[in-house]
């Protein structure tokens, strides 16, 4: 596979930094005498999960074909947890038995095709006036591909959305083969229980470097958790996604509050930015004003941006119901260093406090 310079974007996703010991036998459950096809824990829950998305796409679409997202995510588009109203989504499922060109033409706005093998590794990130080729020497298992593919928008209107979509269309896969991805036959409820088990571990998400990557960039746990918790995020060096912050008591409760951003060490000369999304307590988009970009907000006279959650008529408002989670979400730092700077800052000195 050929390799070229990433532009370097930042996604700091809802995660987890924990020990590398292996689950100990309070975090892992029983294997039940019945189930209902190959039982999951830990040990292949990642496998599993992988499994669960290839399969419901190839339900309804067929291999190597786009199911393209026309608008950004809404309570009512949405197909995987933590989406976002930054991009469109596009997915695809990609046979590689035989080899496969992906494809995305040159364009001046945010754009990516996320290249993840059936373990969940993500193996490549093309950016415009890219082209690879894969093969199953590419891949830690299987014949097949996912491809979360984002799409950004050069404005919110009906131009921006026609231009972006004209972009969408000509994402090219070419592959020399087409054999449909069969499921493997996971076991679903087994599957829930761990999923379950692997969220509680949240806390010990401290360490989003390790997240998302191939499996020469993870580590074994974080990677493990963050399959859980965010699905399908893009690595540290294409984006960072910031979790650690996140409301608690009266707030928690959907009580007025509100959470102040710096401006963060961003390329903006090359669509840099940064947002704020809100989920429901199952990671799923719950509200029709859920998340909004320092595109859309008003900067404080200091340059900062404040986010105001549940308070009607105030600049910035979201809204949430009880019992949400945010996330910040960070696109193209200025590099690696400088953003992980950024964020332990952040953690350390940004709360979610009350409105007064």
């Amino acid at each position: 596979m050929k390799t070229s310079t990433l532009f370097i974007t930042l996604f700091v996703v809802s995660l987890l930094i924990v020990s590398c010991e292996k689950p100990t036998p309070k975090q892992a459950a029983e294997k039940p005498e019945k189930t209902q096809g190959i039982y999951v824990d830990e040990s292949n829950f990642t496998l599993a999960e992988t499994d669960r998305y290839f399969a419901d796409h190839s339900k309804d679409y067929a291999v190597n074909t786009f199911r393209h997202s026309r608008t950004m995510s809404s309570k009512d588009n949405q197909f995987v947890v933590r989406e976002n109203q930054d991009v469109m989504y596009s997915h695809a499922v990609v046979d590689i038995s035989q080899g496969a060109t992906l494809s995305n033409p040159s364009w001046d706005v945010y754009s990516v095709i996320q290249v993840i093998d059936e373990n969940q590794y993500t193996i490549d990130v093309i950016y415009p006036g890219e082209e690879r080729t894969f093969t199953t020497e590419d891949v830690s298992t299987g014949n097949h591909l996912f491809l979360n593919t984002r799409t950004g928008v050069r404005s919110l209107d009906e131009a921006g959305f026609v231009e972006a979509h004209q972009h969408q269309d000509n994402i090219r896969i070419a592959a020399n083969s087409a054999n449909p991805y069969v499921a493997k036959g996971f076991d679903k409820a087994s599957l829930d229980e761990t999923r379950t088990r692997l969220k509680a571990r949240m806390s010990e998400a401290i360490y989003p470097e390790y997240y998302f990557g191939n499996k020469d960039e993870v580590e074994a746990t974080q990677f493990l958790i963050a399959s859980a918790v965010g699905i399908f995020g893009l690595p540290i060096k294409d984006a960072a996604y910031l979790n650690t912050i996140q409301p608690t008591g009266q707030a928690k409760q959907g009580a007025p509050s509100k959470i102040t951003l710096t401006v963060p060490p961003l390329q903006f000369d090359k669509g840099g930015f940064f947002s704020v999304t809100t989920y429901g307590s199952k990671g799923w988009i719950v509200t029709d004003n859920f998340a909004l970009n320092n595109r859309q907000a008003q900067p404080n006279d200091d340059g900062s941006y404040t986010f105001y959650f549940n308070t009607p008529g105030q600049a910035n408002n979201i809204d949430v119901e009880p019992d949400w989670a945010i996330l910040i979400r960070l696109y193209a730092p200025n590099s690696t260093e400088d953003i992980m700077a950024y964020m332990k800052d952040a953690e350390k000195n940004i709360r979610i406090e009350l409105v007064e």
